[in-house]
């Protein structure tokens, strides 16, 4: 009970880490140093550092009244409760550690794409060869892993090709972020658990997707885009948070 207390904690402060490096990648060049606030550019004191309860003591808003964004103590709150269903499947084997790094993976990837639409070309296909190296080390196949990596990016490069076919005046629904991020996920999960991996997300998207439609035709105000990264990156940890992964 008390080695799942402080593995929740650990999950929480790893959140709040994820987050410095979901508010500097797409913004800054440097990723060491104090963090500031997003909103006022201030150094933040300790207490606002505290995972949620910080977001929470400041009622999400910062010391010049401008909302904080929600996905911040979202991010946290997701990375102390994955952490802690990681280690309830795998405890504290090796496992535990490449899942965990997955995880970190997709939840920051997820965040920035939520936040800029952005996937960036280096962080995922470097996490990509992290676990086409690691993933065997741990349990998982040569093969698995790397026929995974290949298949997961042949597909979403279709599906990017056809997007920019059926949309050639609009920025298409599949970017080759997308695409980067199907190959990391992949190499992660293996080509045997690929399809179950992907299809939580894409369910996701798929609803939100028909609900933009359906908004539309009401002649509601609806965006034009999804950040679908977002979707797929939600939808794996889903599947290794339910154990799906093995």
């Amino acid at each position: 009970m008390l080695t799942a207390a402080l593995i929740l904690i650990a999950g929480l402060l790893l959140g709040s880490l994820l987050n410095v490096l979901i508010v500097r990648i797409p913004r800054e060049t440097r990723l060491l140093g104090w963090p500031r606030c997003t909103r006022t550019g201030a150094p933040l004191v300790w207490w606002q550092l505290l995972p949620v309860a910080g977001w929470a003591i400041q009622r999400g808003r910062a010391a010049n009244g401008r909302p904080i964004h929600w996905i911040y103590p979202l991010v946290e709150l997701i990375s102390g409760l994955v952490l802690l269903r990681i280690y309830q499947i795998y405890e504290l084997r090796p496992a535990f550690f490449y899942v965990a790094f997955i995880c970190a993976v997709l939840i920051v990837t997820g965040a920035i794409d939520w936040l800029h639409r952005w996937i960036y070309t280096i962080l995922i296909l470097g996490a990509a060869l992290i676990a086409i190296v690691v993933g065997p080390l741990v349990g998982m196949s040569w093969v698995n892993v790397i026929l995974g990596a290949l298949v997961g990016g042949v597909i979403f490069t279709l599906l990017y090709g056809l997007a920019r076919m059926l949309f050639p005046r609009y920025a298409a629904p599949f970017g080759l972020g997308d695409v980067y991020l199907a190959i990391f996920i992949g190499a992660s999960v293996g080509v045997t658990n690929l399809a179950p991996a992907l299809f939580y997300g894409m369910l996701m998207a798929g609803v939100v997707s028909a609900g933009i439609i359906m908004a539309r035709r009401a002649g509601r105000p609806a965006p034009d885009y999804i950040a679908y990264g977002s979707y797929l990156c939600l939808g794996v940890v889903i599947f290794i948070a339910l154990g799906r992964l093995g």
